[in-house]
C-alpha cells in the first residue's frame, strides 16, 4: 500500500516507535475526511456534540476559554500531527472553544472508528494514550510556571515548551522555530498585556538571548534558560516498556520518513 510521508501525525508518532504498515494504514485512516479551516474559523464550540477527535494535519489552532467576564485565554496549543479531542472523549460535549490560528486542515474522526485501534492496533492505541499523557505534563508544567515564576521567566518558558513540542512534531528542529502568534495572543497563553509581551520580547533581543524575524524566533541561549527556569522537556523520555507487542513487517521509521 501507499503510504502518506508527508503525515505529521506518522511523523510524530514514529518518532517514538517504528509504525507498522498496517498502523501508518489506519493513521491514514482517520486523516482520510480533510477540511479545510481558515484562520480564525472554529473547530470547536462550547456546548458542541462531542462526536469524536480530530487530526491537525497542518496549521495550528489553540484551546480559548470561554468566560464572559474577563477577557480570553488561550488555555492549549495544537500543533501539526497532533490529534485534538482525546482528552474530551469522556465528555458528552465540548467544554472549550477550539479555534483556528493558522490556516489548515483537519479531519475529523467519529468515535465509532476509533473500536479498531484498541481491538486491532492496541500498541497505537497504547502509543496514543501515552502521547496524550505527556501532553498534560506538559501543561502541568505550564501551569506550575505561570504560578510561580516571574514575568521574565514564565514567557522563556512557554518558549522552551513551544520549541520542545514543534520538534516531537518534528515541524520545528533546532533553536529556530516557528511562532504565528500575535503579541495579543502570546499575551493570552502567559497571562500578561501584550505591551508586558513587547517589552520583554525586546528585552531578550537586546540581551542577546533571542533573534526574532517574524514569524520566526530563534533561541540564542537556550540552555542557559532550560537552567534558570528548571525547564522540564516532557516528551524526551517516554516509556514504552509496557507497550503491547505488534506483528507486522515494513516498519516505518524515521529514517523511512526521511526519503
Amino acid at each position: 500500500m501507499s503510504i502518506d510521508y508527508e503525515s505529521c501525525l506518522i511523523s510524530r508518532l514514529s518518532r517514538f516507535v517504528a509504525l507498522t504498515e498496517a498502523e501508518c494504514a489506519f493513521v491514514a485512516s482517520m486523516e482520510k475526511d480533510e477540511r479545510a479551516c481558515r484562520k480564525g474559523h472554529p473547530v470547536v464550540n462550547i456546548g458542541d456534540v462531542s462526536e469524536g477527535v480530530t487530526v491537525l494535519k497542518s496549521g495550528w489552532a489553540v484551546v480559548k476559554s470561554g468566560s464572559a467576564k474577563g477577557p480570553s485565554q488561550i488555555l492549549r496549543i495544537y500543533l501539526p500531527g497532533e490529534v485534538m479531542g482525546i482528552a474530551e472523549l469522556g465528555s458528552s460535549h465540548a467544554n472549550h472553544q477550539i479555534v483556528m490560528l493558522t490556516d489548515g486542515t483537519v479531519c475529523p474522526f467519529p468515535r465509532k472508528g476509533l473500536a479498531p485501534l484498541f481491538n486491532d492496533y492496541p500498541r497505537l492505541a497504547a502509543l496514543l494514550m501515552s502521547l496524550s499523557s505527556l501532553d498534560q505534563i506538559a501543561l502541568r508544567h505550564h501551569a506550575n510556571s505561570l504560578a510561580s515564576m516571574d514575568a521574565a521567566n514564565k514567557l522563556k518558558y512557554w518558549l522552551l515548551q513551544l520549541r520542545s513540542r514543534l520538534e516531537v512534531a518534528n515541524v520545528g528542529l533546532g533553536n529556530r522555530f516557528r511562532v504565528p502568534f500575535s503579541q495579543v495572543e502570546i499575551g493570552q497563553a502567559v497571562g500578561m498585556t501584550s505591551i508586558y509581551v513587547n517589552k520583554l520580547l525586546r528585552k531578550f533581543v537586546d540581551e542577546g538571548d533571542l533573534e526574532i524575524e517574524r514569524p520566526y524566533f530563534r533561541l540564542l541561549k537556550r540552555e542557559v534558560w532550560e537552567h534558570d527556569c528548571e525547564f522540564v522537556n516532557a516528551f524526551r523520555d517516554m516509556d514504552t516498556s509496557w507497550f503491547p507487542d505488534t506483528v507486522g513487517e515494513g516498519k516505518i521509521g524515521a529514517a523511512d520518513l526521511s526519503k
